[in-house]
Parts: structure tokens; sequence; C-alpha cells
């Protein structure tokens, strides 16, 4: 499907440049990945160029049985009949950026000065820093607990269990120094063997106020342990402040101990 992106852009002369983004530019592609495209066009011709998307996309492809808009972006997204996924991403000529992206592989240049090859920085030897937004983020999300479940917004908190496990990942690859790269689909590579053991122990919840509370238990105590031991690690400042009033709220409300000392959860074995 790359070779035959290249081909077809090449050959519309509204290209001025083409080149690949996410895991196949940033060297971790693997059989399940999808295809990022991006093209920067003459100004003039995006439109025209957006109006063509779509047959663009069946000379590269074959058979769709997808076409639509990427949600925020001007581009459009397609699955073939084989259900292989293909973005393809414009930009003006005049706007375009080209160190917007840390990894970008070049298809061509016509002009020899648009693109430039760059590869995603080291995804282990980061500086570990401590994620303060991440933390405040998963303390705002476990508060609001507290609404949903008090409106017995089920689906809603259940939703809220994947918010919260996202910073807890984010927590996990600051332990680690882990710049994660090659798209949201993808764990695996940047998690200890302890780290996954922790997050596939999260216990099981469905659409159940007491599932969806012991899930959140289970995390909210494997945050702060691992949370309060990175802060010591890199001379950062714990919010004990906004934790404290967290699990007061909590405890208030749902009349449930949310703190590390209740030991909530089962431990995973590592």
């Amino acid at each position: 499907m790359i070779k035959r992106a290249r081909e077809v852009l090449e050959a519309d002369a509204r290209v001025l440049a083409a080149h690949l983004i996410g895991s196949h530019a940033a060297g971790v592609a693997d059989d399940y990945s999808d295809v990022d495209v991006h093209c920067v066009v003459a100004d003039a011709e995006v439109d025209a160029f957006l109006a063509d998307a779509d047959r663009l996309l069946r000379d590269i492809a074959g058979p769709l049985v997808l076409v639509d808009a990427i949600p925020g972006v001007s581009g459009v997204l397609a699955v073939s009949a084989d259900w292989q996924h293909i973005d393809l991403v414009v930009h003006t000529e005049t706007e375009y950026d080209p160190a917007r992206y840390e990894a970008v592989a070049p298809m061509f240049d016509r002009t020899g000065s648009l693109l430039r090859e760059t590869t995603a920085p080291d995804r282990v030897r980061q500086p570990i820093v401590f994620p303060i937004d991440a933390v405040n983020l998963f303390f705002y999300f476990l508060g609001k607990l507290v609404t949903v479940l008090g409106r017995d917004e089920l689906v809603v908190a259940h939703s809220g269990i994947v918010a919260s496990r996202g910073q807890l990942v984010k927590l996990m690859y600051a332990e680690s120094g882990i710049r994660a790269v090659g798209g949201v689909k993808r764990l695996n590579p940047f998690l200890s063997h302890e780290q996954r053991a922790v997050l596939e122990a999260i216990p099981a919840a469905g659409a159940d106020r007491n599932e969806i509370i012991e899930a959140n238990r289970y995390m909210t105590a494997r945050f702060i342990e691992r949370g309060k031991r990175l802060a010591e690690k890199t001379g950062a400042a714990w919010p004990q402040g906004l934790q404290d009033a967290t699990l007061a709220h909590l405890h208030r409300h749902l009349d449930v101990d949310f703190s590390p000392t209740a030991d909530a959860g089962i431990r995973p074995a590592v």
C-alpha cells in the first residue's frame, strides 16, 4: 500500500511532497500497523485535492468499505475491502511545519526543501521526570466518580475507569523514562512485566456500581504508592492536599475508604 501511495500521489501534480508518520516512520511498524500518509499540497489546490480524496484512496487501496473525514484535521481515512486502514492527511504549503512530527519518513519532495527525515526520540533513554499533569488528572477523574455515581450514570462511570487507567499508564512510562511512539494501540513494548501485571489485575467492571468502585479503589492504591515513590525519586512535590481532599470527598459521599492503607483490590503476582 505504501508503494502504491507513493506512485499515485507522485503522479498528482498538486502534491508537492508526501511522507509517512506513525509506526512506519518511527521504525516500529508490524503486520497490524495502519498507514499514515501526509501530503503537502499547493494552497490553491487543497479543496480540489480533498474532493478527489475518495478516488485517490481507491487508486491506492482498491475497493473501500469505509471512507470518512478524520475528525479535527484536514484529511480522510479509509478502510479497504481486506481491512487495511490508511489515513490521508493534507497540509497547505504555506502552513506546513516540518518540525511538527517527531518521526517522518519522506516518500518524495518535488521542492527538495519541504521535508526532512526525522526519527522518533529514543523510547527508553528519556529523562525521568514526575508527570504532574497525569497525577492531577487522575485525582480529578477520581473525584468525578462521586458525580457520575450520584447521578446513577453507570456507563459513564465505567468509561471513567479507562480514563483513570490512562493516567496510571503515563505514570508507569515516567517511572522508566519511556516515551511511547507508534500510536495508541500499543502498550506492551513500553511496559515491564511488573507494570503489565498491575494493569492486567485491575478488577473487571461492567455497568455495576460495586465493580466500578472496586476497580477505582484498586487503581487508586496502586497510583498513590507508585506516584509517591516516583515523587521522592525525582525530588518532586506530591499533591498531598489534592489527594486528601479527593479521598475525603469519596469517603463522604460513597462511604468507601479509598486510601492505600485499605489495601484495595488484589495485588498482582510479579
